[in-house]
């Protein structure tokens, strides 16, 4: 009788459970252009949601065009469309920027869902919108946000600020500017412009990329990938750094970070700089060193596989660690200077606590 009574409570409990978390979402696009003047800046602030960034046909004239979709919600049908119409695209006009503002209830909710957020380091971030301080979790908030499609004229530049993204740049032409608390975001087709990519927490892959390349996180990941042609400067604190990709007319390769890993598989940039503080620094080159690779630690391990004639010269230090490698005739363990069989190239580690590994293979 008594297991019959909780097997009936617990339908019961399961039932109202089940019917109070019901939602109701409700979804509306929008659709706008405005015609922008050569040499003016588009400047895109959307707080949450996706951004999907491409140029306009040329065939369709000088225009900034724009489709928005608003999704909500909520435990009833009639709170998700008043809350839809609550949120919309405002245009203001300065004689050299034409700037999109998405407007949100920042009055009503502080705390944002964003499901497709997502993320390894963090649960949740904090921003600042309109004046106000608001929250934005994968888990926990009003599921409320703001999808913007928008394509400006090739060679335009473009400013996008944002509390957390989903930011995909499809073939493109034209500098950008991107920041933001936690974003994922990628490349897609052949991006030409510079592109400055700020990001606290996410994930970020570039692929087939030509011009000068800035990016600065703390805890985000950053990968390279495909053809990658430029000046590239990527620094995270604890996110890892990856490359494998081919760069044999990029200038310069700087790839900097605190306590992830810089993991470099790829071709070498004509100066490749790796920096870490007590991560890894792992290079196996795919390609032979042209002018320079560095690759400095304080406490982190610096592993080189590669065979011998992709350099020079290699040079080794470990202040209070070790040098391991199979060369002949060196007796240090803490101070490794060898020519090798490469044409030119010069490759120089170094680490003050940490372990170096050399592993260069014969070369036939």
């Amino acid at each position: 009788m008594r297991s019959a009574f909780l097997r009936a409570f617990f339908i019961i409990f399961a039932v109202v459970v089940f019917a109070g978390s019901k939602e109701y979402d409700f979804q509306r696009h929008f659709a706008k252009k405005w015609h922008v003047n050569r040499g003016e800046v588009i400047i895109l602030d959307n707080p949450v949601g996706e951004i999907h960034l491409s140029n306009t046909d040329p065939k369709l004239g000088s225009f900034v065009m724009v489709k928005q979709r608003v999704y909500a919600a909520f435990d009833e049908l009639v709170k998700s469309r008043r809350m839809v119409m609550m949120v919309r695209l405002d245009a203001t006009r300065r004689p050299d920027s034409l700037k999109l503002f998405v407007q949100f209830p920042m009055h009503m909710f502080e705390r944002y869902k964003y499901p497709d957020m997502g993320g390894f380091f963090t649960s949740e971030v904090d921003g600042i919108w309109q004046g106000k301080k608001i929250t934005v979790s994968p888990k926990k908030g009003v599921k409320l946000w703001s999808d913007i499609y928008i394509q400006i004229p090739a060679g335009q530049k473009i400013v996008i600020n944002s509390i957390a993204a989903t930011f995909v740049i499809e073939d493109f032409v034209g500098d950008i500017d991107f920041t933001t608390d936690h974003a994922s975001a990628m490349t897609a087709g052949d991006i030409r412009g510079n592109l400055f990519l700020t990001a606290c927490h996410g994930a970020l892959s570039v692929s087939k990329f030509s011009g000068d390349l800035f990016y600065d996180g703390e805890d985000s990941d950053i990968s390279f990938c495909d053809v990658i042609k430029g000046k590239i400067s990527a620094k995270s604190t604890s996110g890892d750094i990856l490359w494998n990709a081919k760069c044999d007319s990029a200038e310069k390769v700087e790839l900097e970070s605190l306590s992830g890993k810089v993991m470099y598989n790829g071709e070498l940039a004509k100066c490749t700089c790796l920096i870490n503080d007590e991560g890894k620094i792992e290079i196996t080159p795919t390609s032979f060193v042209q002018d320079s690779l560095i690759a400095t630690t304080s406490g982190g391990d610096i592993v080189l596989e590669m065979p011998e004639n992709y350099a020079h010269e290699i040079s080794a230090s470990s202040k209070e660690g070790r040098v391991k490698h199979k060369f002949d005739n060196i007796d240090s363990e803490s101070n490794v200077s060898v020519i090798l069989k490469g044409k030119s190239g010069r490759v120089v580690l170094r680490t003050e606590r940490g372990t170096i590994k050399l592993n260069i293979r014969s070369s036939r």
